[in-house]
């Protein structure tokens, strides 16, 4: 685990744990509205969990889950994504950030930050080095993002509907890390 001034670390979750799942999905109740939440979450997050593919990392504050961050193998996203973002092209070697989750009461600490700095470091254990998330614009989190990368960003594309988040504006980031 890494720790900072905030009492906050970072656990890498290495195995499927019921426990993990029930975290997961109380985060999910208390991050998002209900209809941004995935119907099938419990099937769905445990099938993530499961996957030894995927980089599932959990923020602590004073020991305390406050945060979640799922990354997938980018072709595996594709699949799911393509028909909300024709744009999208497969490829192999980069990795998705599908979710970041992080209590209201939590939020403002770097977190955020934390957990996605996390996910590229593990990434880069296997080989990867290059990433992609779809991030809200509303809340200024796509910038956010392009300010931890400057520098780094390879695509940037506005995306005016994100359907998943009830048609807010959205962008679609690449980066290098």
């Amino acid at each position: 685990m890494i720790k900072d001034n905030f009492e906050t670390s970072i656990e890498l979750v290495s195995k499927f744990t019921d426990e993990y799942l029930k975290s997961i999905l109380d985060l999910e109740k208390k991050c998002f509205p209900e209809d941004w939440q995935y119907e099938d979450a419990g099937e769905y997050y445990g099938k993530m969990l499961k996957s030894e593919r995927n980089i599932n990392i959990f923020l602590r504050k004073k020991g305390e889950i406050v945060g979640y961050v799922l990354a997938k193998p980018f072709e595996e996203a594709v699949k799911e994504l393509k028909e909300l973002d024709p744009e999208l092209e497969n490829a192999s070697g980069k990795y998705y950030i599908e979710t970041i989750q992080i209590l209201p009461e939590a939020r403002g600490f770097g977190g955020a930050k934390k957990l996605i700095f996390a996910v590229c470091e593990e990434a880069n254990k296997k080989g990867v080095i290059k990433f992609s998330i779809h991030a809200r614009t509303t809340n200024r989190f796509s910038d956010k993002i392009k300010k931890m990368f400057e520098g780094k960003i390879t695509e940037v594309r506005k995306i005016e509907n994100w359907k998943p988040a009830n048609g807010e504006p959205y962008e679609y980031l690449e980066w290098s890390y």
